[in-house]
């Protein structure tokens, strides 16, 4: 089931991820002050694109079960589609950036978080809220510290320093939005009103199919925008030296 308010958040949340991209393309390559995107209003916009991709993916997989059981042959194709790309990014970054690579980052969370939010899927939407809410505050509770082996960064270990990473989403806390998204769906369906926000913009109007269409690849665009915006800041830098 598609929603076009929810493609259409996913085109936002992949506009804002492209802007903090650029920035710190143009950061890298001496175009911005160094430490722009180290600043707390930056690390803040990071984590809200983060927490708006985990959420709504959260939406999607309660919105992929609607009507019926869960089609087990999309599900299977987007998660290992979700899974290479991981890998890839994986690859990817140890080649360009050595010991920063990604180990844990946003596609990472996505395919573990699609596969233990299937536990949540035929339940209340309260419990998927409560677990959310709690796997949120587990790191900010004082009896979090206890996992401290680089070996559990995945999970969220609170071992100081961190490795230096370009991109650290652990499952501790983002777990927990996934679920707040997942419960958020799950209330909406129980009030019946997903036929309220489908009519909220008619999906055949040519700006509506503009705009929903980032949202709709969202995969492919978010593995792509960034070599493009490298490569085109690294050009700038060689032409104006």
């Amino acid at each position: 089931m598609r929603i076009a308010v929810i493609d259409i958040a996913r085109t936002a949340a992949l506009a804002a991820m492209v802007v903090f991209h650029f920035t710190y393309d143009l950061e890298l390559f001496g175009f911005a002050p160094r430490g722009t995107i180290a600043s707390r209003e930056w690390v803040l916009f990071a984590q809200a694109i983060a927490g708006s991709f985990i959420f709504l993916s959260g939406v999607s997989l309660v919105l992929a079960a609607q009507g019926g059981p869960l089609d087990r042959g999309k599900y299977l194709k987007r998660l290992a589609m979700i899974g290479a790309a991981a890998i890839a990014v994986s690859l990817g970054t140890y080649v360009a950036m050595g010991s920063a690579f990604v180990r844990f980052g946003i596609l990472h969370i996505l395919f573990c978080a699609s596969i233990l939010g299937l536990v949540f899927l035929r339940r209340g939407f309260w419990l998927a809220g409560l677990f959310g809410i709690v796997v949120v505050a587990l790191p900010h509770t004082a009896s979090w510290p206890f996992v401290n082996s680089v070996y559990l960064l995945w999970l969220g270990a609170t071992i100081e320093p961190l490795p230096a990473m370009v991109d650290y989403i652990p499952l501790i806390p983002w777990f927990g939005v996934f679920l707040l998204g997942m419960s958020f769906a799950q209330l909406v369906t129980r009030l019946g009103a997903w036929g309220g926000l489908a009519g909220m913009l008619d999906p055949a109007r040519r700006g509506v199919r503009l705009i929903s269409w980032p949202g709709k690849h969202s995969l492919a665009v978010y593995l792509i925008h960034q070599p493009v915006l490298f490569g085109g800041v690294y050009l700038a830098k060689v032409v104006l030296g």
